[in-house]
């Protein structure tokens, strides 16, 4: 009999997902479960949206539930959604991690899967570091814009990105309120309010996403100073995701110099499930993901 998992992601109020990351995640997930015999559903929602889908499937009897994979939208609606599923299903918790998460970890049923798979937020930031660092000038500048300093992961990549970059190079870093194009753009027009006056040269623009660098350099591009055009319109944008349809797009073009892959993991998630029911392997409590630069060539090594 095959098994049954739900795929939870981010989406919008009309159930679409967010962005082309969240599609790509579903998009995988339903083709690793029809390759492993494992029938999946995806449901994009957010907010307690997310909790409310849970709720109602588990009240099917007629189709069991034997795991769910969500991405949570909010650190409340994970802490709902873990206390359901307890001693009931499945879980496999997508790019979150909480010290609570520990806690329920510890008391699950020993007879449901339970794991986590993240992106390695703090070694994107390592490979941004070492991708600038080797081709950035002697004592040059460069200004990252930063995802919502509230998310651990935009603290990760920057810590990541401050412990290898070169020394004699200066970081400015200008935050964006979400993850999107526009917001990069936004944080991009408020650094350089305050920059505009200075006479330093920027060598390089890194966004923690592929969005919020090529909001940046959309915006960069179109100061009014004519000098401070030409300087951004020379510099080097770098980012991360390459997802295709955007950022693998943007680094092809030459709009971006170069990005980090972060791959969808829906699909590893189904995998490990497909192990433990068919092999007893337990899901390991953290897995991440690998970090591969984009183009292979410009990993900064």
């Amino acid at each position: 009999m095959a098994k049954n998992v739900l795929v939870l992601l981010l989406g919008t109020n009309d159930s679409q997902p967010t962005d082309l990351y969240q599609d790509l995640q579903g998009r995988t997930a339903q083709a690793k479960g029809e390759a492993l015999g494992v029938h999946v559903e995806v449901v994009f929602c957010s907010g307690f949206g997310q909790y409310r889908v849970v709720r109602k499937r588990l009240s099917e009897t007629a189709l069991p539930l034997h795991a769910v994979i969500t991405e949570p939208a909010t650190v409340a609606s994970m802490e709902l959604i873990l206390k359901d599923l307890k001693s009931r299903t499945g879980l496999v918790l997508l790019n979150a991690w909480d010290p609570l998460v520990a806690t329920h970890f510890a008391e699950w049923s020993p007879g449901f899967p339970i794991g986590t798979i993240s992106m390695p937020h703090l070694k994107f930031g390592e490979l941004q570091g070492r991708q600038v660092s080797s081709v950035v000038r002697p004592e040059g500048r460069i200004l990252v814009v930063t995802g919502p300093s509230r998310s651990s992961a935009a603290v990760e990549r920057l810590q990541g990105l401050k412990a290898t970059i070169r020394p004699d190079i200066r970081v400015f870093d200008t935050e964006a309120g979400q993850w999107s194009e526009g917001e990069g753009a936004l944080a991009f027009s408020a650094w350089y309010g305050v920059f505009k006056s200075r006479q330093e040269t920027i060598d390089a623009v890194v966004g923690q996403s592929d969005d919020l660098a090529v909001g940046a350099r959309r915006a960069a591009t179109a100061v009014s100073n004519p000098e401070h055009a030409r300087m951004f319109a020379a510099a080097r944008y770098f980012g991360v995701g390459v997802v295709p349809g955007f950022g693998k797009e943007r680094v092809d073009d030459g709009t971006l110099y170069a990005s980090i892959v972060a791959p969808p993991n829906a699909g590893m998630a189904v995998e490990l499930l497909h192990r433990y029911w068919g092999e007893g392997h337990p899901l390991p409590q953290r897995s991440f993901t690998d970090v591969v630069p984009y183009p292979p060539s410009r990993g900064g090594s």
